[in-house]
């Protein structure tokens, strides 16, 4: 059986489809109203501040029960606290109100994949990934392959990420998920090069990308540079589970 590669999926996929503020310059918004409060409650989302956000964007929701950009940072901020039905009933109203806002079927998409559900999960981010006006479809084409590789359907998932990177080849997730699907396909030497291509792309390295690289260097025999990307990989991360996974595979790797 084929061993699928870690990943974080909520902290891929979610980033992928991040609220936007009104499009109103703030220069000519009216403190309290809707869109003020809105844009407020958007910044404290950004900033990791949940109840600051959730406390403004329902007062924007009060005044302007429709608004688009207060209802799609309201569901974000009920998935980056995991309550789903929530996030899934305030994203159906936002497309009632707006069937065009393309990142609410990105988010749907990436709910439903953390949910398990497959068929709901996928039918969502093929509508935003093919859609003429979505701005970001390289987003979907992401959470598509992620979606793939976490039903083990590495051929469809390594088809969704050449998909993207057809629309943007400087997207480091897409060339760390081909790498993924790659690896788990037993094509080492390639997904050792989409996986360097994603640490290229990238200012500071993202662990995960790294231990990814690693692992594979490992398996091709590069033990030097399995230890030394595992080594970074520690120094950057503070989730406990990467931590553990990095150290099992550096004791490995010492036991050799």
């Amino acid at each position: 059986m084929k061993k699928i590669a870690i990943i974080l999926l909520a902290a891929v996929s979610f980033l992928a489809c991040g609220p936007r503020a009104p499009r109103t310059a703030p220069g000519q918004l009216q403190p309290g109203s809707a869109e003020f409060l809105a844009n407020e409650g958007i910044g404290y989302l950004n900033d990791g501040r949940l109840d600051q956000a959730a406390e403004r964007l329902a007062a924007a929701l009060k005044k302007n029960p429709q608004l688009a950009p207060a209802l799609n940072a309201m569901a974000l901020v009920h998935v980056y606290r995991r309550e789903f039905p929530k996030a899934i009933e305030l994203l159906n109203r936002l497309l009632q109100v707006n069937p065009k806002f393309l990142d609410a079927y990105n988010l749907l998409g990436t709910i439903y994949t953390e949910q398990g559900n497959y068929e709901k999960a996928k039918e969502n981010l093929l509508i935003a990934a093919n859609a003429e006006d979505y701005q970001t479809p390289e987003n979907a084409y992401a959470n598509l392959a992620m979606l793939e590789i976490k039903f083990a359907k590495f051929d469809s998932a390594l088809r969704y990420a050449e998909k993207g990177l057809l629309l943007n080849r400087n997207f480091a997730p897409l060339f760390n998920l081909k790498g993924q699907a790659l690896e788990n396909l037993n094509r080492l030497t390639d997904a050792a090069a989409s996986y360097a291509r994603a640490l290229a792309l990238q200012g500071s390295p993202e662990p995960l990308y790294l231990l990814n690289s690693a692992r594979v260097a490992a398996r091709l025999g590069d033990r030097k540079r399995a230890l030394d990307q595992l080594e970074q990989a520690l120094g950057r991360t503070q989730d406990a589970a990467l931590k553990t996974e990095i150290l099992r595979l550096i004791k490995e790797l010492d036991n050799k």
